[in-house]
């Protein structure tokens, strides 16, 4: 009969990384993104509603071409982040590979850039820089979708892995 070893806290495992988010980057960090979202800033700028739709509906049309393939380009050459219990990766699409990893309590802060490229305000994107306590940026997950969510986000496991470090911590120191 095999029996599961049973853990101090429920879920909470000393040795076992589990993912909690995929994160994919926006089209706004690539040049051709950028330079969809400056054109469609540009048509926002028009002053007149119906004018401005009309024209925001043919130059949408003209730039689809090329946002597909910004799309394309982007999900099958570019790298994503997964958020786990225990760190941030930033992985290559193609082959999985880890690029960059940092554990979740090796920052203390992070800043909210949304002045990358010219399309960061069309495409309603940011970077997140994972600063460590001497303001010195650890890693950039660049071209996020709304980023104060997935701020807020890595904030919380941040937390739960520092309480879960901490409780795991005295329980060891009992026995």
């Amino acid at each position: 009969m095999a029996t599961a070893t049973v853990q101090p806290i429920a879920g909470v495992s000393a040795n076992r990384e589990a993912d909690i988010e995929a994160i994919y980057p926006s089209i706004a960090g690539s040049a051709l993104g950028g330079l969809i979202g400056s054109i469609m800033d540009g048509v926002a700028g028009v002053p007149f509603l119906p004018l401005r739709l009309v024209i925001s509906i043919l130059v949408g049309a003209l730039l689809l071409p090329l946002a597909l393939l910004a799309y394309i380009l982007t999900k099958l050459f570019g790298s994503y982040y997964v958020l786990t219990n225990r760190s941030i990766q930033q992985r290559n699409i193609i082959g999985n590979a880890l690029s960059q990893q940092i554990a979740l309590t090796d920052f203390e802060e992070i800043e909210i850039a949304s002045s990358g490229s010219g399309g960061y305000k069309f495409h309603r994107t940011g970077d997140l820089n994972l600063q460590n306590a001497k303001g010195t940026t650890l890693m950039t997950l660049t071209a996020i979708s709304y980023p104060e969510r997935l701020s807020q986000i890595i904030f919380d496991a941040r937390e739960a892995r520092i309480q879960s470090d901490e409780s795991l911590s005295i329980i060891q120191n009992r026995a």
